[in-house]
């Protein structure tokens, strides 16, 4: 029986399977004593009789449709997973056949659940299939300099340098049969154009990035799920002209909700200047963009920045608060308080209270499954049923994936649903704690509820934290080990000030006297935040680790069902699939090499078992993406933008060379005409350039032009760098606009040291004389139009 769990009677059909367990394990017991054998390791046999048992009792308690968005999600998994592009219908048929096979079978327990589970896993297969046939489009193939595009601004973002806006496309310089219908354009200035203007623009375009390393976060198969096609910067200032079609129907409402956000965001700055300003605007529309770095660094090093996520938090108090004023309005009427259930009634504003929120703030996926939860738990309301409970999740998690299957990729909605599945688990286990906190006397009421918060909290923050553990290890190779301490002592801020002044400060706001609410925000606000800072600077707040192979992160996403879900001995599992995938996470090996997806840069695992980089330019080369993705896969964040970085690189203005273990070169071609000299004392020669044929170096081709991520090399027991491409084998994936531009003269690089001179001087020396001056300063002041097709963007 679990805690908080009322006692009941079983009936004789349900006991009758744990008798039988019973009188086996019983049975097994007394013949291993008369044997004389004692109590030794038990048998396979055994354990899986033991595991049967174990399996029918929790089927016997009818949790079952719990693992139905486990299924599913698998199913899915398996799709976005797959090498090469599936039939779009592939997974139909047999998803009809098991399911037939399991009501068949509904008569044998065992038997329905393991089909029914088979059939879960092919309907999420076909249903993801399904949904991006449903909204495939398509992406651009090569790069396009200064090409003049006009379209529809459906959204804009400010940056820290600049701007962003996604552009509806109207007209394309050419027709392509790749032409984007929308593209992602970067602007230099800080003022984009309003959203649902028509604009006429010139940029340099091109497809969406790949990830910045095999097994890395796929940022183009992401924007491709967001409708984007092209991803670039702006030549000049974008131009509003008239439109020379209709506007589409959504745009109108995209228009006005966002101007409905920019004018709360503008009466918070104005009463609420400064950081704690563009804090309160996240908190309460959505727009993250005047959030300082600092701050929001700060929060998730301290394991805070779940405060800034639009979530359940949120949700739960718009949409609770709006149900208790609509409650006790309708309870002023007393004919109606008599007569009519104004509780249900209550239950519609606030259902319409969360849709708005939920469009208000940009409908994100953890907001998705947050404001499905509320629905649901506001339906229970109305049909008089408790609706906060596992079955609640399953259904908001199969509603989620049925619209986005793709969310089983994203970091935010994986996160937020292992949250909330810890979340009720714990309650459903220890909430009796909670309630009757051990250690209170019965008179001591005004100890009560102080001890009751703290141990909500306490409990809270350890199943979040916890469940939310991995998959911040795995997407941004971090961890927060004081997060507990933070939310401890953050949470009573923004419960009782940061939150409920937000809420009165919206409600407050038509009618002019919001200041004051916003003022008090504030002050929570800067409280949180002198928290996060205090956190953040102790020693050890931020744990790097090294990037988690997949297989891990599914091992431990099983631990955490068996152990949130299970109420028999099936828990055991949870410690188990943890011990190996954390194996299995301590012997993935540590890439020796990193080129990305243009050929631009280069990072080499020196002698000393450190990064080194070098590029085709070396001002603020040490601060680009690409190297702060590849140092946080190394465990090693604290480094990024570090000069020592590029301090190992011996360069010229033809090229540079860094040495790997074992003092094998590795070159990276600025020119062309360093080409000769690097194939001839390099081991490996990275390039964006043509090699030539009789190259004796392993060339690492990068065509700048095409689609792709980066390339990473291992090193093998043979001594040779076996290349890995981010890209996974093209199969016409949808996201993917052309195949793998990773070209190798060589399978595999020898890595024996070279000898002589040429060892000594290194080819960047070597080719000191050649050139004074870097060939990419020649095109300084080159139109993009102008630029030769090789060079490097």
């Amino acid at each position: 029986m679990q805690g908080g769990e009322e006692p009941s009677k079983s009936r004789p059909e349900e006991a009758l399977p744990r008798a039988r367990a019973r009188a086996a394990a019983l049975a097994l017991g007394g013949a291993r004593r008369a044997a004389g054998q004692g109590w030794p390791l038990p048998s396979l046999g055994a354990l899986a009789g033991r595991l049967a048992a174990a399996l029918a009792r929790e089927l016997d308690d009818r949790r079952g449709f719990l693992f139905l968005p486990i299924g599913v999600s698998a199913g899915a998994g398996l799709y976005f997973g797959a090498p090469h592009e599936p039939l779009p219908y592939v997974a139909l048929l047999p998803a009809a056949v098991l399911i037939g096979i399991a009501v068949w079978a509904r008569e044998k327990p065992f038997a329905f659940h393991l089909f029914a589970l088979l059939a879960a896993i092919t309907a999420g297969f076909a249903l993801a299939s399904l949904q991006v046939q449903r909204m495939a489009h398509p992406v651009l193939g090569e790069q396009l300099n200064a090409a003049e595009i006009t379209g529809f601004v459906e959204a804009t973002e400010h940056r820290p340098r600049g701007s962003r806006v996604t552009v509806l496309v109207t007209t394309f310089p050419r027709p392509l049969v790749d032409a984007p219908r929308r593209v992602r354009v970067t602007l230099a200035g800080r003022d984009p154009p309003a959203v649902g203007s028509h604009v006429r623009l010139r940029a340099s375009l091109g497809p969406p990035p790949g990830p910045a390393y095999p097994g890395g976060f796929d940022f183009g198969r992401a924007v491709w799920f967001d409708g984007i096609g092209a991803t670039g910067y702006a030549l000049g200032r974008p131009q509003i002209v008239p439109a020379p079609v209709i506007a589409p129907a959504g745009l109108a409402l995209t228009t006005w909700l966002d101007g409905t956000r920019h004018a709360i965001a503008a009466r918070i700055r104005a009463a609420l200047p400064g950081e704690e300003g563009g804090v309160a605007v996240a908190l309460v529309t959505g727009l993250r963009d005047a959030v300082a770095e600092p701050i929001e660094e700060s929060m998730r090093v301290a394991g805070l920045s779940h405060i800034l996520s639009i979530s359940g938090l949120h949700m739960a108090l718009v949409a609770t608060t709006v149900f208790f004023l609509a409650r006790a309005l309708l309870a002023l009427f007393p004919d109606l308080a008599l007569r009519y259930p104004i509780k249900a009634w209550a239950a519609v504003p606030a259902a319409l209270s969360a849709t708005f929120y939920l469009l208000l703030s940009g409908a994100e996926l953890a907001t998705q499954r947050a404001y499905v939860m509320t629905l649901i738990v506001l339906a229970g309301i109305v049909l008089g049923r408790p609706a906060l409970t596992l079955r609640t999740l399953a259904v908001a998690a199969l509603a989620v994936l049925a619209l986005t299957p793709w969310a089983v990729l994203d970091p935010g909605a994986q996160m937020s649903f292992a949250a909330t599945l810890a979340l009720i688990a714990a309650y459903e286990r220890y909430g009796h704690f909670v309630t009757t906190p051990p250690g209170t006397a019965e008179d001591a009421v005004w100890l009560r509820r102080p001890a009751r918060y703290v141990a909500a909290l306490v409990l809270a923050s350890l199943a979040a934290g916890l469940a939310t553990a991995p998959y911040a290890a795995f997407h941004f190779q971090r961890l927060a080990p004081l997060s507990l301490i933070a939310n401890l002592a953050a949470m009573p801020a923004v419960s009782f000030i940061v939150m409920p002044a937000g809420l009165v400060g919206a409600v407050l706001m038509p009618f002019g006297w919001d200041d004051r609410a916003w003022r008090l925000m504030g002050w929570g606000i800067d409280l949180m935040r002198d928290i996060a800072d205090f956190v953040a600077r102790i020693p050890g707040a931020d744990r790097g680790v090294s990037a988690m192979p997949m297989a891990s992160l599914v091992l431990l996403s099983l631990a955490l069902m068996a152990l949130c879900l299970s109420r028999t001995r099936l828990i055991l599992l949870a410690p188990v699939l943890a011990i190996l995938a954390l194996w299995i996470a301590a012997r993935e090996p540590r890439p020796d090499l990193f080129v990305d997806g243009e050929a631009r840069t280069v990072a080499v695992r020196g002698p000393d078992g450190a990064l080194a980089v070098m590029g085709d330019r070396t001002s603020g080369l040490a601060d680009r993406f690409a190297v702060e993705q590849w140092l946080s896969a190394d465990g090693d964040r604290a480094r990024a933008g570090s000069k020592e970085l590029i301090q190992a690189a011996a360069c010229d203005p033809l090229g540079c060379t860094l040495p790997l273990v074992g003092g094998a070169l590795v070159a990276l071609s600025r020119h062309p005409d360093s080409l000769e000299d690097d194939c001839r004392l390099a081991r490996v020669l990275v390039t964006p350039f043509t090699a030539p044929s009789e190259c004796a170096a392993t060339v690492i081709h990068l065509d700048p032009r095409k689609a792709g991520g980066g390339v990473a090399g291992y090193r093998t027991e043979e001594g040779e760098l076996r290349l890995v491409s981010a890209n996974a084998p093209y199969g016409g994936r949808p996201w993917q606009a052309a195949p793998p531009r990773v070209a190798t003269t060589n399978a595999a690089a020898r890595l024996q040291p070279i000898t002589g001179a040429a060892q000594a001087g290194k080819p960047a020396v070597a080719r000191a004389t050649a050139r004074s001056r870097d060939p990419l300063d020649d095109m300084v002041g080159e139109s993009a139009s102008e630029r030769p097709a090789n060079a490097p963007q």
